[in-house]
């Protein structure tokens, strides 16, 4: 098996676990903003009628789904790349946010990951690093890990 194979591998696993299992920023015991969040809050999202928030939330929702295209890049280096871009993309959209607080206007749109816990300190899983938790570094880390294997290529 090629190293980029490996790196692809490595990567999609850091980006999907650090979407869908880890928490993103965890604010209060009870609450924290995590992947599975936004796919609990499409409903209220889909019924508000908001044009513009809706469409962000298409493109954040694909968005969501970088670990899965870094995976496929196993076969595609192209998606590999994609996949890394967008992990990476959404992982510093994340911490500007909560790091740099960015204006209203472009931070407002972050509260589509915002849900109560699943299962209270199990789902998701809140490791305090910093002033974000373990989840937004699995995902950057993941997106890097990523965009080598896709420019290293599968073979």
């Amino acid at each position: 098996m090629g190293s980029g194979k490996v790196f692809c591998i490595i990567g999609g696993l850091a980006a999907l676990l650090g979407t869908f299992l880890f928490s993103f920023v965890n604010p209060a015991p009870g609450i924290s903003f995590y992947g599975i969040g936004l796919f609990l809050n499409l409903i209220d999202i889909f019924t508000s009628g908001d044009i513009l928030g809706i469409v962000i939330t298409v493109v954040i929702l694909i968005f969501t789904f970088a670990g899965v295209f870094i995976l496929i890049g196993i076969k595609s280096r192209g998606l590999a790349i994609v996949g890394s871009l967008f992990a990476i993309l959404l992982s510093v959209y994340i911490l500007l946010v909560f790091i740099l607080s960015l204006p209203a206007e472009f931070s407002q749109y972050v509260v589509v990951f915002l849900e109560f816990d699943i299962v209270d300190g199990i789902i998701p899983l809140a490791v305090p690093v910093g002033n974000l938790s373990l989840g937004t570094y699995l995902l950057l880390g993941g997106g890097v890990l990523g965009l080598i294997g896709g420019i290293i290529g599968p073979d």
